[in-house]
């Protein structure tokens, strides 16, 4: 495991469980290493989860855009890297990639997380301990731009999900790989077998609890060889959690 101060990266094996049907890491998983990886890299600046708290503060993912060259198969070693890009006002970059033995990048990922106060549940700006934490210079990088997914315009496939005690992360709400989980199970197993994942953005706009019921509306749209997908994720009174996006290519 190697280590520079805004910077971690982290060997793993592809495990027989994350992967689907064809020995493709499944995109869930993938976004699971991601997860992983920013979580021991907050633990090793000594910023991690117990810090937090006690300092009344949380990282709250807002945003990902995720993109996929290759994907890395069973019991394939992979060497997976994050970096804290940049901090803006109560926003932070962090970037991903999960690369091969030989370098070769497969997947890259940009995403983009807020500052909570805990206790008030609103996004606070970034304070100076995170800046000494990452080593990062204040408002010196440029940052990325924060862009909105587009929501269905017509439903062609609606699937309803009950939160699990399972689907709860530490911090006390829905996991946010399993918002991709949820919009992924609406796309038509044709699709699934003829096609590839090349990309995901999502954006999370409210957290959701356990006991939950989640409504997941898809809408599909082809153009030659393409498949592009809009989902919308509601909860059982309506409020809208997340929105995400689907790419497809013929394969």
């Amino acid at each position: 495991m190697l280590m520079k101060k805004a910077m971690l990266e982290k060997l793993y094996r592809i495990r027989h469980y994350e992967v689907d049907f064809k020995k493709r890491a499944l995109v869930t998983s993938l976004m699971n290493y991601f997860d992983d990886i920013a979580m021991i890299h907050i633990e090793e600046l000594g910023v991690g989860i117990d810090y937090m708290r006690q300092t009344g503060k949380a990282w709250v993912l807002y945003q990902w855009d995720i993109h996929i060259n290759e994907y890395p198969t069973f019991n394939e070693q992979v060497i997976v890297r994050t970096e804290a890009r940049a901090f803006k006002k109560f926003y932070a970059c962090r970037t991903f990639k999960i690369l091969n033995l030989r370098g070769d990048t497969l997947v890259t990922a940009n995403s983009i997380w807020l500052l909570s106060n805990i206790k008030k549940k609103k996004p606070m700006k970034i304070t100076d301990d995170m800046y000494e934490a990452f080593g990062l210079a204040k408002d010196v990088v440029a940052f990325p731009d924060i862009k909105q997914i587009p929501k269905p315009d017509n439903i062609h496939i609606q699937k309803d999900f009950y939160v699990r005690y399972s689907d709860i992360d530490t911090n006390g709400h829905v996991n946010n790989v399993k918002y991709a989980a949820w919009s992924l199970e609406t796309v038509p197993l044709e699709i699934v077998k003829t096609h590839m994942l090349t990309g995901l953005k999502v954006i999370y706009k409210k957290e959701t609890l356990y006991g939950k019921t989640i409504k997941t509306q898809t809408e599909i749209k082809h153009t030659d060889d393409k498949t592009v997908c809009a989902h919308l994720k509601t909860d059982d009174e309506g409020v809208e959690l997340s929105i995400l996006e689907s790419r497809w290519e013929k394969k």
